[in-house]
């Protein structure tokens, strides 16, 4: 019962295709055309991300560069200031106990 309705369909599909595929030169040309302009278009897209990307990528890694040997130099100021002093400032967490468990 199934079978036959995709038998059905199939035929339909085929008497579809035999009629699209009587169609003058002309809209085969125009059809042919307009792929070209598109596979034009998408590889043009291509090329262009594929520049913008060998510019960009370059660019970002310097200021990635850039941003990590600022945060070493800071590291490194903020070590030597610290090391030189005889005593180092400890945290202090204030609080107040509300309950104390006993283990």
């Amino acid at each position: 019962m199934m079978f036959s309705s995709f038998k059905q369909q199939g035929s339909q599909w085929q008497q579809m295709f035999a009629r699209r595929q009587s169609a003058g030169p002309l809209q085969r040309l125009l059809a042919w055309l307009i792929l070209g302009l598109m596979l034009l278009a998408g590889a043009a897209i291509l090329v262009f991300m594929l520049l913008l990307s060998w510019i960009l990528i370059p660019i970002l890694l310097f200021r990635h560069r850039a941003k990590i040997k600022a945060w070493q130099q800071r590291q490194q100021a903020g070590a030597g200031s610290t090391g030189q002093s005889a005593e180092q400032p400890r945290s202090v967490i204030e609080g107040e106990v509300l309950r104390k468990r006993e283990d």
